[in-house]
Parts: structure tokens; sequence; C-alpha cells
């Protein structure tokens, strides 16, 4: 039940990235590859594989996206991936800021 809740809330969160993704410095200056990393780790964070939850292909794309749209910015990137809980991941913020 709490991986249901973590992947809803990951979802919202990505969601409302999308709107523009430029609130914080840097907003654009996450790879594909580096989002694809954020991803996989703030799945496993929770217990679950991105890989396995999304399918490789809807990873890949979500990962291009969101590099080309700077949903994940620099310092929220650097923050997740130091985290070393999920209420750690939630600390960071939205991921656009």
């Amino acid at each position: 039940m709490h991986a249901i809740r973590i992947t809803a809330a990951l979802t919202v969160l990505l969601a409302s990235a999308c709107s523009g993704g430029t609130a914080g410095s840097d907003s654009r200056d996450v790879t594909a590859q580096e989002c694809r990393s954020y991803y996989e780790y703030t799945y496993r964070l929770d217990g679950m594989d991105a890989k396995a939850v999304l399918g490789e292909e809807q990873l890949a794309k979500d990962s291009a996206t969101c590099a080309d749209t700077g949903m994940v910015t620099r310092r929220h990137y650097d923050c997740a991936m130091a985290a070393k809980s999920v209420a750690a991941l939630q600390a960071c913020g939205a991921p656009n800021t």
C-alpha cells in the first residue's frame, strides 16, 4: 500500500513539473541519463523497480522528456540523489524547484 501511495505522489509531482519546470535555477541542466538515474533511484527508495513499474519504453520516454523540459532541476536532482529515505526525498521539495 505504501508503494502505491509513493507512486501516486511521484506521479503527481512529475505531472505538476510538466507545467514549465523552470522554477529553480539550472532547471534544464539535468541530462536524460541523470533523469533516468533519478527515476530509478527514487523508485528504489520506495522498494520498487522503475523499469518494472513503467516499462523500458516509458522509462526512456519519461527520461528524455524530463531532460528536454527541465522537469527536474539540478538542485532537486542533487538533493534527491543524496536522500537515503522517502522522507528525505520528500524534504527536497517538488522536482522543478
